[in-house]
C-alpha cells in the first residue's frame, strides 16, 4: 500500500512537471510571437522613415509625406499596442504625431533639381519610381487616408517625366558638345514631344519649355556653357549612398 502511494506521489510530481513546463514553454513562445510582432511593426516603421528622409530634400508633395508619416504612425501604434511599455516606441510615436499635424515641406514648393551627372540622374529618377510603387502600397490600407495614394503618384510621376525631360537636354547638350548634331536633335525633339504631351503645364514645365526653346535656337557653343535652371553640380557620391529608397536603418 505504501509503495502504491509513493507511486502515486512519483506520478503526480511528474504530471505537474510536465504540465509546468508546457505552461512555462507556452508563455515563453507567446513572448516569442509577441517580440516578433512588435519587431516587425518597428521593422516597417524604420523602413518608411529612411524613406521619407532620404526624399528630404526632393519636393515629393505633401501628399506623399502625409502617407509616409500615417504608415509609420500606424505600425507605431501597433507596436506600441503590444509592447506599452517600450519607452523609445512610445517617444518615436509621439514625434509623429506631432509631423501629422503639419505635415508640410517647403522643399516641396521648389524646384526639382537635376544633377549634372548623367548616372546620377538615372538613380534620381529609379528612386522617384520605386517611390512611386511604394505608395501604391498604400491603396489596400484600409486605416489610411487612401484618398491621398493617386494624387501623391500622380505628383511623382510629374517629378519623373521631368527628370526624364532634363535627361534628353542633357544627352542633347553632350551630343553637341562632341559635334553630333543629328543626336542632338534627335533629344531634343524627343525632350519638346514629352512637353507636348502635358496639355495644362506647372510652372515647372513651363519654365522648362522655355529653357528648351532656347537651347534649341542657340548655337552649339551657347549651349555648352548653358546650365539648365534645375541643374546641380555634380557630387561625389558617399561610401554609404546607393541607388535605393531606403538607406540606411534607423535604431527604432
Amino acid at each position: 500500500m505504501e509503495s502504491f502511494s509513493t507511486i502515486l506521489v512519483i506520478l503526480v510530481v511528474l504530471i505537474s512537471s510536465v504540465a509546468g513546463i508546457a505552461v512555462i514553454q507556452r508563455r515563453e513562445q507567446a513572448k516569442a510571437k509577441l517580440r516578433q510582432q512588435v519587431a516587425q511593426y518597428r521593422y516597417r516603421a524604420n523602413e518608411t522613415a529612411n524613406i521619407l528622409e532620404n526624399f528630404a530634400t526632393i519636393p515629393i508633395g505633401e501628399e506623399a509625406r502625409r502617407l509616409l508619416l500615417q504608415y509609420i504612425q500606424l505600425n507605431l501604434s501597433a507596436a506600441n499596442n503590444l509592447d506599452p511599455s517600450d519607452p523609445l516606441i512610445a517617444r518615436n510615436l509621439l514625434s509623429i504625431n506631432q509631423n501629422l499635424e503639419n505635415p508640410q515641406s517647403n522643399i516641396d514648393k521648389q524646384r526639382l533639381t537635376i544633377p549634372s551627372d548623367f548616372q546620377q540622374l538615372n538613380i534620381l529618377i529609379k528612386r522617384l519610381s520605386t517611390l512611386g510603387k511604394y505608395m501604391m502600397r498604400f491603396k489596400d490600407i484600409k486605416a489610411m487616408n487612401t484618398t491621398l495614394v493617386i494624387p501623391a503618384v500622380n505628383k511623382i510621376m510629374l517629378l519623373i517625366s521631368e527628370a526624364k525631360i532634363c535627361a534628353y537636354i542633357q544627352q542633347a547638350k553632350t551630343a553637341l558638345q562632341e559635334q553630333n548634331y543629328v543626336s542632338a536633335q534627335r533629344d531634343f525633339q524627343i525632350a519638346q514631344q514629352m512637353l507636348d504631351k502635358f496639355s495644362r503645364k506647372n510652372s515647372r514645365f513651363q519654365a522648362l519649355e522655355n529653357e528648351l526653346k532656347d537651347l534649341i535656337n542657340a548655337t552649339p557653343q551657347e549651349v555648352a556653357k548653358t546650365n539648365l535652371n534645375t541643374e546641380i553640380e555634380s557630387q561625389p557620391k558617399s561610401e554609404n549612398e546607393g541607388d535605393s529608397i531606403f538607406g540606411p536603418k534607423k535604431k527604432w
